[in-house]
C-alpha cells in the first residue's frame, strides 16, 4: 500500500502583514478578515479531523508568503493506489475508505468525506484597479516575485511593471525601490573603454619605472577610499514663506529629497520637519489636504497633520526631523531625528531642536 504525506496541522506565524497571498493561492485554508486586518485558517481546516493531502496550492501558499509566516506539519499515511495517484498528480484526493492498516487521522478523514477541505470557491470577477499609487503597489510586488498571486488578483498589471521599471528609484514604493537598488549595485559585465585600457598602461608604466611601493602609496594619496554622502542638512528658504502658513497646513517641496524627504508642517505656535516614512513597513504616506491628514496607501495607516497615528497598524507617530535658523533661513537637519513612542507620549517634540516657535 503507498504512503503518502499529508498535513496534520497548519497555523500562521506571527509577523503575518495581511497581504491577501495566502487566500488567493490556497482559499480552501485561508481567510483574510479585512475588517480587522486579519489572516485566519478557516474554521474547517482546524477541525481535529482536518487531514488534506499536500496539494500544490498550500506549497504555493507557503512558497508566495511574502513574510514566510505560513507553517505547517506533514505525517505519512498508507492510503489506497487510487488516491496516491491523484495525489502524485496534484489534485486533491477524495478519501479512501479506512483500513485497518491506515492511521486514525485518515481514517476520520475518510469518514467526514470532504468536510476538511471544502470547495474552492468561484473566483470573483477580477477588479482592474484604477488607482496609480495601488497600481505602482501591486507592480512592485510582482517585481518583487509575486507573479502568480498579482496574475490572480488583479488583471492589467505587466503593463504596469513594464511601466515600474522606466521610473526613477525615488517614484518606486519600497519594494520596488529596493529592488532597482539591488540591481544597481551588480557589477557591470561590460567591455573596457579605450580610455579604461590607456589609464591602466600608464599605470603599468609608472610602476615599472618607479617601483610598486611608491607608487602604491601615490594612489592611496591621490584616491582615497572614501564613501560620497549628501548633505544631511537641507536650506529650506525663509521663515516667512512657513508662517504664512495656516495651523495644520503642509508643505511639500522637500518631499522628493534624497536620500530621505520631509514635509514641513505649520502648528498652531511652531514650525516642524515631518519623515515621509511610514513607521509600519516603511512606505511613503500621501498627504490629502480635503482630508487632512496622512494616509498610507500600503496598508491605511493614518496620520494627523502635526504626524500623530490615529488609524491602521502605525505603532507610533512620524518622524521628527532637527529644525532651526541660519539667520532667516530655516535650516532641516536629517541626521537628528525624534522619535515619539505614541500617539500620547509625544514629550520628545518639546525639545527646542525639534521645532522652530513662531
Amino acid at each position: 500500500m503507498p504512503t503518502v504525506e499529508m498535513v496534520t496541522k497548519v497555523w500562521i506565524a506571527p509577523g503575518c502583514i495581511v497581504c491577501d497571498a495566502c487566500e488567493t493561492t490556497c482559499p480552501e485554508v485561508f481567510h483574510v478578515q479585512h475588517e480587522n486586518e486579519t489572516c485566519i485558517i478557516r474554521p474547517e481546516a482546524l477541525d481535529v479531523e482536518f487531514t488534506k493531502p499536500l496539494t500544490k496550492t498550500i506549497i504555493e501558499a507557503a512558497q508566495e508568503c511574502p513574510v514566510d509566516v505560513i507553517k505547517y506539519e506533514v505525517a505519512k499515511f498508507d492510503v489506497s493506489d487510487e488516491v496516491a495517484a491523484k495525489i502524485a498528480g496534484g489534485a486533491t484526493a477524495a478519501p479512501a475508505p479506512a483500513t485497518a492498516g491506515e492511521a486514525p487521522a485518515a481514517a476520520a478523514h475518510a469518514a467526514t468525506s470532504t468536510k476538511a477541505a471544502p470547495a474552492k470557491p468561484a473566483e470573483p470577477p477580477k477588479p482592474k484597479v484604477m488607482d496609480p499609487a495601488i497600481q505602482a503597489l501591486l507592480a512592485a510586488t510582482t517585481v518583487r516575485g509575486g507573479h502568480v498571486v498579482i496574475d490572480r488578483g488583479v488583471a492589467g498589471m505587466p503593463d504596469s511593471v513594464k511601466h515600474l521599471a522606466k521610473l526613477s528609484p525615488d517614484q518606486l514604493p519600497p519594494d520596488g525601490k529596493f529592488q532597482r537598488v539591488l540591481e544597481k549595485a551588480k557589477p557591470s559585465s561590460e567591455e573596457p573603454t579605450r580610455r579604461d585600457l590607456l589609464l591602466g598602461a600608464g599605470w603599468t608604466a609608472l610602476a615599472m619605472g618607479f617601483g610598486v611601493g611608491p607608487l602604491l602609496a601615490f594612489n592611496r594619496f591621490m584616491a582615497p577610499n572614501v564613501l560620497e554622502q549628501e548633505d544631511p542638512k537641507v536650506r529650506c528658504g525663509p521663515l516667512s514663506k512657513y508662517t504664512s502658513l495656516a495651523p495644520g497646513d503642509v508643505n511639500e517641496d522637500f518631499k522628493p529629497v534624497k536620500p530621505s524627504g520631509f514635509w514641513i508642517i505649520r502648528e498652531e505656535e511652531r514650525i516642524s520637519a515631518l519623515s515621509i516614512i511610514c513607521t509600519h513597513l516603511g512606505c511613503i504616506p500621501s498627504w490629502l489636504p480635503n482630508d487632512r491628514k496622512f494616509k498610507c496607501p500600503c496598508h491605511g495607516s493614518g496620520f494627523k497633520p502635526n504626524g500623530t497615528n490615529f488609524e491602521g497598524p502605525a505603532p507610533r507617530p512620524l518622524e521628527r526631523f532637527k529644525i532651526y535658523l541660519d539667520g532667516d533661513q530655516v535650516i532641516v537637519d536629517r541626521s537628528k531625528k525624534f522619535l515619539a513612542m505614541g500617539p500620547n507620549d509625544t514629550a520628545v517634540w518639546n525639545d527646542p531642536d525639534a521645532s522652530i516657535p513662531v
